[in-house]
């Protein structure tokens, strides 16, 4: 949900707290966003269960928490198993964020609008609304990202070997060596690319529909207190 530029930024906040090995940490904060030709997708490494419907938004599948748990309980202690788990708690918050804030929604829950940060609502015709909820949900992050990007508020992880070694703890080991070697590859050849600012975001700083740079900045730092919280209440097993 959030980009790659804001995961890899709560990483390094949440990171300061933790101090487990930043290579590890960082690429699990990556892991649930799954290459094309990865032997999982997406919806099942972020752990979506579609029978679990979102509190505030009963139309939306919510992230199945308990099933990770499930999962990597045993080796939650893992810095690599511990990023994957802060990526999906990320997720689950951002989600929380744009559902409550932006959706409208109708006396049966369904979609039927979208509210931008001026309180002004863009009706979604059934036909489009999957394509511009992703539009404009994804849009004020992916900007919001450039900008931690460009200001070198962000940290990636470097070191194959450890990674590779730890990848092991995957279930159904989705991840390889060639996996491994093309994500780093693009984080650190490529990665730039897409964070690039254009002229426009240069010169006409936070054009965000949804939200305000305050609240995107309160989003974050309230992220971070989140997942730390949930992180270590899952460890102490509460």
């Amino acid at each position: 949900m959030p980009s790659w530029s804001i995961h890899l930024k709560v990483a390094k906040e949440v990171n300061k707290k933790l101090k487990v090995n930043k290579d590890l940490f960082y690429y699990g904060n990556l892991i649930p966003d799954v290459d094309k030709n990865t032997s999982i997708n997406r919806y099942v490494a972020h752990y979506y269960n579609e029978n679990l419907p979102y509190p505030t938004c009963p139309k939306e599948t919510m992230i199945d928490i308990s099933h990770f748990k499930k999962d990597y309980l045993s080796c939650i202690n893992n810095p690599l198993i511990m990023g994957y788990y802060c990526h999906i708690l990320t997720d689950l918050f951002y989600n929380n964020a744009v559902y409550s804030k932006c959706w409208v929604q109708d006396e049966k829950n369904n979609i039927i609008g979208i509210k931008f940060k001026n309180g002004k609502v863009k009706k979604i015709d059934i036909e489009d609304k999957q394509k511009l909820k992703r539009k404009y949900k994804h849009k004020d992050f992916e900007l919001y990202g450039k900008y931690l990007y460009n200001n070198n508020e962000l940290e990636i992880p470097t070191e194959k070997e450890i990674i590779l070694n730890n990848i092991k703890y995957l279930k159904n080991s989705f991840l390889n060596e060639e996996l491994v070697s093309n994500r780093l590859e693009y984080l650190k050849n490529t990665f730039y690319s897409f964070n690039k600012l254009s002229l426009i975001e240069k010169i006409f700083k936070h054009r965000y529909c949804l939200f305000t740079k305050n609240e995107l900045d309160s989003l974050l730092n309230e992220c971070v207190l989140y997942v730390l919280k949930e992180i270590q209440s899952t460890k102490d097993g509460e």
